[in-house]
């Protein structure tokens, strides 16, 4: 069986790919912590 002849993947697309990754979970982390704050304001859960 012959090894696949693609060639490999440039640096800069893999630190983008990382860097859009790594952005993409804080985002959501954001978000998450967001509503959560949210609803335990809804809850009368004030600082």
């Amino acid at each position: 069986m012959a090894a696949p002849t693609e060639a490999p993947v440039s640096w800069p697309k893999r630190i983008g790919w990382l860097v859009l990754i790594w952005v993409a979970s804080v985002l959501g982390l954001g978000i998450v912590a967001y509503l959560f704050r949210f609803v335990m304001g809804l809850a009368g859960l004030t600082v």
